[in-house]
């Protein structure tokens, strides 16, 4: 019988993996190291309204910069698409009723090396993004209350893409024109 001491980094993994539910989400230090390994599938959503507008929000963060971006979402263990784009929706959008094509209209694979250097491997550097056209209710208003133009968060309709989109979403001037 093997002691603590013995078991091989292999097994501790395991071990350490037990009490893990992989569906509820890994924890951020565990998606970031399983993510510096294998692709990461996500959704990406093309929000329209009535008017033909598209939504974006704002970001700032150490993976992707400062800028605006295409709302989506990594797809978490067991969960479907359709349920993924529905959290974002309502998590990052405040849609709790959003309509979408069943089939993404573009799929996209990202490998962040050709925005950054990635010297150090633990971070997301490779995306399989499923983008989703997908329509707001007609009733459906930005509410920017909590955020202030350049926050986090705050979010704006466009005709088009603006100059200072995420260069790691700069694929999408290829379909939206």
């Amino acid at each position: 019988m093997e002691t603590l001491g013995e078991r091989s980094p292999q097994r501790m993994l395991i071990a350490d993996l037990s009490n893990i539910h992989p569906e509820k989400g890994l924890g951020k230090e565990l998606f970031l190291q399983v993510s510096s390994l294998v692709p990461i599938v996500n959704v990406d959503l093309l929000v329209y309204n009535e008017r033909g507008h598209f939504l974006l929000t704002w970001r700032d963060d150490p993976y992707c910069g400062r800028g605006w971006h295409i709302p989506g979402g990594c797809i978490r263990f067991k969960e479907t698409c359709e349920a993924r784009i529905e959290k974002v929706a309502l998590e990052e959008l405040g849609i709790r009723q959003i309509t979408f094509e069943k089939e993404p209209i573009k799929v996209f694979q990202i490998i962040n090396h050709e925005q950054r250097d990635l010297k150090n491997q633990n971070e997301r550097g490779h995306f399989i993004t499923l983008v989703y056209k997908c329509y707001a209710p007609s009733d459906f208003k930005v509410l920017n209350q909590k955020f202030k133009k350049g926050e986090v968060g705050y979010m704006k309709w466009f005709d088009q893409l603006p100059d200072d989109l995420l260069s790691i979403q700069s694929c999408y001037r290829e379909i939206i024109k």
